[in-house]
Parts: structure tokens; C-alpha cells; sequence
């Protein structure tokens, strides 16, 4: 599905107020003024019957979604204009070889070149997860998963839950640890849970895109279709008891203090404390937790003790974030259902706005 998201609707604020500034980008000259723009109005509709199609019409016939994104605006627009001021940045510094590689401009510069080397990536193929794969075929207990959550959180995690730093949603003079539900492979909760047709396909699509990786790994066509199938099984499990859409616009509900101790009767199957100080958090005195009801639900899923379960999940976590730096047909496949299929993209986008987006995390 494409979006035409025209986030110029806000001028029809601005005409009431008198106040807002915008600029457009177009080849007219008359564009290129700041202020309101009235070009995109369209005067033959009274603002009384349809204000919004007064003060955006003209935008909206006339304005084509690029093939390569899914929704398109003026946020979109002054986006894509940063990107590429960006890019531009990106491709001046990763020419410049007297760039320290220690320096951060050094660092980025040496990602990109990465990114952008696709007869190497191919050559590679997954070689480069192979270290972290035979880390997670050892996990044999809860324990020996801890020790590898806690390894990897510092490099972005393997799922089940996320920890980090930020301020105190209650109190901007301080920085507080919070700990929040971990990553998933479809986009929310509402996709795992939801009845109507829509959602069911998708899962079913899922289930098929996840086997179809998982024979980069080595899997054969049944055992990759098995995995799957368990993979979305605890998926489900882990996405139930996680606050939906709605839910999560309520910032009180995701702002629930607590000491480290009381976290720990939360959640007794995980070793808090040495979980923290294996990740550099120490002298912890406050957690904010995100969804409660998520951690004790995660504590049954971990008692249970579905060992290669686990495995399953955090291998193609391992895989699912890490498609953009390894060879170019597990990207392409990893384009056709997320973009494509999802979100019904036409086009990939350039390797090089890829790679931007990898160095900028977003």
C-alpha cells in the first residue's frame, strides 16, 4: 500500500494564523520563495466545503510518489534533500584517503566503502555471521543465553529485550537505565495477533520470507519451512502481551519505575545485576520498565526451557539485521518483502542511500 501524504496540509493552520513558513521544492521559480506556498492551492473548490483540498489539490494531482518509497510529503521532501546533502558529504569524505580510519569520519567513510563493495559482500556471503552463529548453537540454558544477550547487547542485541540509557521522561535532569521488549521480525504486535484477512497473509508471506533466508544459512527447504513455523510461533507468544498501537501513544503506560529488585521478581529467570554490569551499567538504582507484562511473559517463555526455539529466533534476528551489509541477493530478498510486500514499494533505492541509512541507524 502507498501513502500520498501531503504534509503540506499544515499550511491550512497556517492561513488561519498567519504565522507558518514553508518552502517547496520545484523547478519554478515561484517555488524557490519562502513563505506560503499558493501555487498548490486549488482555488476552484471552496475551503468551506473541502479545506483541505483548497489549501493541497493542486499537490496532489499533479505530485508522483517516487517509485522507490511508499509515502511522499513535504517532511519527505526536506528528508530526501538531507539525504542527499549527506550523501554528498559521505562520498567526499570516503574518497579522501588521508582520513584516519580511528576518527569518526574515518569510521563512516571505511562503513560505506564496505557497503558499497558488493563484489566483496558477495564474495563473503555470510561468512561474517558465522562467529556470532556458533556463539548462538552453544547456548544450551538459560544461563548460557544471558551470557550472550549481555555480549551482544552493546552490538545491537539478538531480540527477546533491549536495555539502554536515556532521560528521565519525569525528571530532564537526570539519565535513567530502561529496559523495553526486544526486536521482532514483522513491523508490531497487531500484525501477530490481528484476525482479519490482511493480517493472515501477511503472517503466511512472513513465514515463507523467513524459510526463504534461513536457506542462506545452509537450511534445506523443509527444515527452513519448520523453523519458520517456530520462529513466528514464539514471535507470537513474545508480541501477545506487548501494549498495541493504541496503547503505546499513552507515554504514562510506558514509564514504569522500579529498583533493580523489584525488576528481578519481575523477571526471576534472568540474573539482573549481572546482566547490567556486563553491559558497563553499574550503581543501578532505578529501571524504568516499558511493559511490565511483556518481561513476566518472556520469564515463562524462558522457563520453559524451548532451548532450540531460542536458537531459531536469534539466528534469523542475527540475519534480519544484518541483510544491507552481506551479499546483495539476501538484500534483494530482504527488499521483497519488507518494502515490497509490506509496504508496496516498486523500486529499490540506490545502494548509496542504502548505505547512508546504515551509517545514520535509521
Amino acid at each position: 500500500m502507498t501513502i500520498r501524504f501531503n504534509a503540506k496540509a499544515g499550511i491550512a493552520t497556517a492561513l488561519m494564523i498567519g504565522s507558518a513558513v514553508c518552502t517547496a521544492q520545484t523547478k519554478d521559480a515561484r517555488q524557490e520563495k519562502p513563505g506560503i506556498n499558493l501555487f498548490y492551492m486549488d482555488k476552484k473548490v471552496k475551503p468551506s466545503d473541502d479545506f483541505f483540498r483548497y489549501v493541497n489539490g493542486k499537490w496532489v494531482d499533479e505530485t508522483e510518489i517516487p517509485s522507490d518509497k511508499t509515502r511522499w510529503g513535504s517532511f519527505d521532501e526536506l528528508r530526501e534533500t538531507t539525504n542527499n546533502d549527506a550523501l554528498a558529504i559521505l562520498k567526499e569524505a570516503a574518497a579522501n584517503k588521508s582520513l584516519k580510519s580511528s576518527s569518526d569520519q574515518g569510521k563512516a567513510a571505511n562503513l560505506y566503502r564496505t557497503i558499497m563493495d558488493t563484489v566483496a559482500r558477495n564474495k563473503a556471503g555470510i561468512t561474517p555471521l558465522k562467529p556470532y552463529l556458533t556463539k548462538i548453537n552453544a547456548v544450551k540454558d538459560v544461563k548460557s543465553l544471558q551470557a550472550l544477550l549481555t555480549e551482544m547487547e552493546p552490538e545491537g542485541g539478538l531480540g527477546f529485550m533491549g536495555a539502554g540509557v536515556g532521560v528521565d521522561a519525569k525528571d530532564s535532569n537526570r539519565h535513567v537505565v530502561s529496559v523495553g521488549p526486544g526486536s521482532l521480525g514483522l513491523p508490531d504486535r497487531d500484525y501477530y495477533v490481528s484476525d482479519d484477512a490482511d493480517s493472515k497473509e501477511k503472517r503466511e508471506k512472513y513465514v515463507l520470507h523467513v524459510a526463504k533466508m534461513l536457506k542462506f544459512l545452509g537450511y534445506k527447504d523443509k527444515e527452513a519451512g519448520e523453523q519458520a513455523k517456530k520462529i513466528l510461533a514464539l514471535e507470537t507468544a513474545m508480541a501477545q502481551p506487548r501494549l498495541d498501537r493504541v496503547e503505546r501513544r499513552d507515554r504514562r503506560k510506558s514509564y514504569n519505575p522500579m529498583t533493580v529488585a523489584e525488576l528481578q521478581k519481575l523477571m526471576p529467570s534472568f540474573d539482573w545485576n549481572k546482566y547490567f554490569t556486563g553491559i558497563g551499567f553499574k550503581k543501578v538504582d532505578t529501571v524504568i520498565v516499558t511493559q511490565p507484562k511483556d518481561m513476566t511473559a518472556l520469564d515463562g517463555l524462558l522457563k520453559q526451557n524451548k532451548v532450540e526455539d531460542w536458537k531459531a529466533y536469534m539466528r534469523w534476528t542475527l540475519l534480519n539485521k544484518s541483510t544491507g551489509l552481506l551479499s546483495t541477493d539476501i538484500e534483494t530478498a530482504n527488499w521483497d518483502f519488507y518494502s515490497k510486500t509490506l509496504r508496496g514499494a516498486l523500486k529499490e533505492e540506490s545502494r548509496d542511500k542504502n548505505a547512508l541509512q546504515t551509517i545514520n541507524g535509521t
